[in-house]
């Protein structure tokens, strides 16, 4: 076999292919192009040739398959920043309106805490008015017995009495006071006589 100038070209070509190609699988190929150039002269420079146009091709399919791919992940990021701008605007007005029923709730427990004070104040005023007149009615009974000189009816009222005197006012607790220290006098002066 003789070696021509031109296999010796094809050969050194493939060498420095397949030093370029390293370890990307396809260093086999490149010894099978090397052993045929060397024993086919006539088709090395077409090898050669083919091999940087398959070359050439694979970088262009690498190229735009890493394209491809980065616009999937800008795909997927926009739409991972989308879907997380909606989850949260959704929280927000989930919160949002959780805070306007709790804002709504507290308005409403105030007006009817209010109203249940205003009521309570109205009864026990009303129930102090009533009391009031009750034992106003019992001292005047309570002094017309002790007139009367009927000192057992006067203890009857006036024991009634006693029982009011947490709902009247500070006024009349000194009247019963004082009818009670009276009927406690009389009573006193009827059995020294």
């Amino acid at each position: 076999m003789r070696i021509t100038p031109l296999t010796m070209l094809t050969a050194l070509a493939m060498l420095a292919l397949a030093s370029a190609l390293g370890g990307c699988g396809q260093g086999d190929e490149t010894e099978q192009m090397e052993e045929s150039a060397q024993t086919e002269p006539a088709t090395g420079a077409e090898t050669t040739a083919g091999t940087d146009s398959q070359l050439e091709q694979a970088k262009s399919q690498a190229a735009a398959a890493m394209a491809k791919l980065q616009a999937a992940g800008e795909q997927a990021g926009a739409a991972a920043r989308d879907a997380a701008g909606s989850a949260m605007d959704q929280v927000q007005a989930k919160a949002d309106e959780a805070a306007a029923s709790l804002q709504e709730a507290s308005t409403q427990a105030s007006a009817a805490a209010a109203a249940a004070a205003e009521a309570a104040s109205e009864r026990t005023a009303a129930l102090t008015q009533s009391a009031q007149a009750r034992a106003d009615t019992m001292i005047t009974e309570a002094r017309d017995y002790l007139r009367e000189n009927d000192l057992n009816s006067a203890q009857g009222v006036l024991d009634k009495l006693k029982g009011l005197r947490d709902q009247v006012s500070e006024e009349v607790r000194t009247e019963i006071d004082e009818l009670q220290e009276r009927l406690s006098d009389e009573a006193r002066s009827q059995t020294a006589g």
